[in-house]
């Protein structure tokens, strides 16, 4: 009696650790890859020009640039990858960082000074 008692026990416990690892953490960090998934609007002074981004999750981003002193809109569909902290859309690598609860991207063209701030465009 006492070894089937022993044996239901370890079940039991085996039971109750096994079943413990199946929580859902909802508070998972997200990646920077998951972070840059969206619309970003800059919103610059009048001497640079305005850019959104449209980041998307299969590797693709939309790009539109409104030049000054032009009404004329260009649009332009690039690939784009995040490798070692830095952001390459088609041809132009960025250094990047987010803020503001992951809802400000500031990106920066290496060999550059003059960052660019984009705001998420919020669903």
């Amino acid at each position: 009696m006492k070894k089937q008692l022993m044996i239901v026990g370890i079940i039991v416990i085996l039971l109750a650790v096994g079943l413990s690892g199946c929580n859902e953490d909802n508070n998972t960090v997200q990646s920077d890859e998951e972070k840059i998934i969206g619309t970003w609007v800059y919103e610059g002074s009048n001497d640079l020009h305005t850019d959104s981004f449209i980041f998307y999750n299969n590797g693709s981003v939309y790009c539109i640039y409104h030049w000054p002193g032009s009404t004329i809109l260009e649009y332009q569909w690039n690939g784009y990858t995040i490798v070692e902290n830095k952001l390459k859309i088609g041809e132009s690598v960025y250094e990047y960082a987010f803020s503001n609860n992951d809802n400000t991207l500031t990106i920066t063209m290496v060999g550059t000074t003059t960052p660019e701030v984009f705001n998420k465009q919020l669903e």
